[in-house]
Parts: C-alpha cells; structure tokens; sequence
C-alpha cells in the first residue's frame, strides 16, 4: 500500500517537469516570432511557474520522507503528494483556461498566442467592449464553428490590434450582444 506514495511522488514529479519543459519550450518559441508588437503577461505566468515549481518540490519531499514499511508514519507523505497533486492540477486549469494571459503576439498575418496561433483570414470580427474592459476577438476555427478569445484592456488596448496588420477594423459595442446576435442564432 505504502508503495503507492513512491510512486505517486515520481509521477509528481515526472507531470511538473513535462509541464516545466513544455512552457519553456512555448515560451521559447513565442520569443522567436517576427512581430510588430508583442505583449507578454506577468502576474499569471509566475503564478503557473510557482505552482509547478511547489508540485516539483512537494513530489521531491514525498520521495525523500517516502517509509516503505510502517503505514502510519506516511501521513508527511501523504499531505505533501495531496499539495502537489492540487498545484498541479491549478496550474493545468490556468494553461487551459487563461492562455490569452500569458503572452499576445500580432504577426503580418496572425495573431499568437503561447502555444496558439490565429490567422487573420479566419478573423470574422474584433470587437472592444462596450460593457466590459475586454477586447474580444471572433474567428472561425473550420468552416463553421466561430469561436472568442477575449483579451483584458490591461494588457492590450484596441491600438494594439492594428486595421493595417490585420485587415480588421476594431469595433466599439457590446460583445455579448454580437455574440447572441450572430453566434448563437446560426
């Protein structure tokens, strides 16, 4: 039973430093881009860091104060693979959930995102808010499906998306309204 924690403590570890690498190498390449203008975020990406970082260090801790052979010594064991397991788990719903955080790049023809790239022929429609402070950017992602990626005033201002770069007049109204008017009613 106790063996379970020796091996949780591995793959800990093994998912923090995949994480780790796999940003890094995101990072890396997002650097690399040719672009008129690039934005990166500040607060979200240490934050993700951090957590992978602690998950890293609680999978260590686990492994070293890892006792084979008496069960209820392994309470440390357990407490440190359960911190580990959450931050890993936090910072996975951050990656998946708040991409557009991390870093905005704007190329002659895309707008990209760490680890994820918009062309500016699929751009239907970019829109800033007039309810929200965010700036939301419609695409087509296949033939039919239309998706949003939306994007906080904080970092990127409608200046930001330049109509020469993409080709795309910034609209000023009400996303929501937009949204149900020619999204939702297809």
């Amino acid at each position: 039973m106790s063996s379970k924690f020796l091996i949780m403590s591995i793959v800990l570890i093994g998912i923090s430093l995949l994480l780790l690498l796999t940003l890094a190498f995101y990072y890396y390449q997002f650097r690399k881009l040719d672009t008129k203008s690039k934005k990166y975020g500040l607060v979200l990406p240490i934050i993700t860091v951090s957590l992978i970082s602690i998950s890293e260090i609680m999978g260590i801790i686990t492994a070293v104060i890892y006792k084979p052979d008496l069960l209820n010594s392994n309470t440390g064991a357990i407490i440190t693979t359960v911190i580990g397991m959450i931050c890993i788990a936090g910072s996975v719903v951050s990656l998946f959930f708040f991409i557009p955080y991390y870093g905005v790049a704007l190329t002659k023809d895309s707008i990209n995102l760490i680890g994820e790239k918009i062309d500016n022929k699929n751009i239907v429609k970019i829109i800033s808010d007039t309810r929200t402070p965010y700036i939301f950017v419609f695409y087509k992602q296949g033939k039919r499906v239309i998706k949003k990626v939306k994007f906080s005033t904080k970092m990127v201002d409608a200046s930001f998306f330049d109509e020469k770069i993409t080709g795309i007049k910034v609209d000023s109204e009400d996303a929501l309204a937009y949204h149900n008017k020619t999204i939702r009613n297809k």
